[in-house]
């Protein structure tokens, strides 16, 4: 194994036995300069002796999952090199209704070789970031304020779709000052015809998605997830 190789193995390492969003943050963003800075995409490293092949990586997310989580994973995806699908497994069916009750729903990305467990372990450390920063951002509000604002009605969904916002904002700022990154992360073909022609997948319904109307809230939002793309300190995570 060269050193790249070797290099990028330590990387991914990091990434999946990271214990914090910070430490998950940082090992994705090495990945991404080490492709970049030798004008590789992973597919080009030579892990093993066998051709790249199409791998999953799941999440469990339990019953019920918010609306921005599912556009949280298609902005991991598709900056990751790869797509993603929501899969949910069910109870026995009910008696009366007919009905089978929903016991737990997961997250799988689907990538070339690392690449899917890359996305999720991003992903995972992501979510935990933001749900980390909102009660921050919560408490800040609070002190302030003098009020709960974590209660009111649509108040984490606006942040939490600011702080994606923001995020997104940094993934694309950085690809438009580098062309190099910008062509490492396109998903593979081999994943879309397997997505697209193996997988028999039923699109996904959006719900609609209840938000605040303090327009500060998805602004705080906004301005955490572009600092936490960009690898800088949040202002109200410090």
């Amino acid at each position: 194994m060269n050193p790249i190789d070797s290099k990028l193995k330590k990387i991914l390492a990091m990434i999946d036995g990271a214990t914090s969003e910070g430490e998950a943050r940082a090992a994705s963003l090495a990945l991404q300069r080490l492709l970049a800075a030798n004008d590789m995409t992973i597919e080009d490293i030579d892990l093993t002796d066998d051709a790249p092949e199409v791998n999953e990586s799941s999440e469990e997310l339990g019953k019920r999952v918010p609306e921005w989580v599912k556009v949280l994973a298609y902005v991991i995806a598709k900056n990751y090199r790869c797509r993603y699908y929501m899969q949910t497994n069910h109870g026995a069916c009910d008696y009366w209704t007919g009905r089978r009750s929903v016991i737990g729903t997961r997250f799988v990305f689907v990538g070339e070789s690392q690449d899917a467990v890359v996305a999720s372990g991003c992903f995972r450390a992501t979510k935990h970031a933001i749900e980390n920063c909102f009660k921050k951002f919560c408490d800040m509000r609070s002190k302030r304020d003098g009020t709960k604002i974590g209660r009111r009605a649509g108040v984490k969904n606006s942040y939490c779709l600011g702080f994606i916002e923001g995020l997104e904002s940094s993934y694309r700022e950085q690809l438009e000052q580098d062309e190099t990154m910008a062509l490492a992360i396109v998903v593979p073909e081999s994943v879309t015809r397997y997505m697209d022609e193996e997988l028999n997948l039923k699109k996904m319904k959006r719900q609609a998605i209840t938000v605040s109307s303090d327009m500060s809230i998805g602004d705080a939002g906004r301005a955490d997830g572009y600092g936490f793309g960009q690898g800088d300190r949040i202002a109200t995570c410090a």
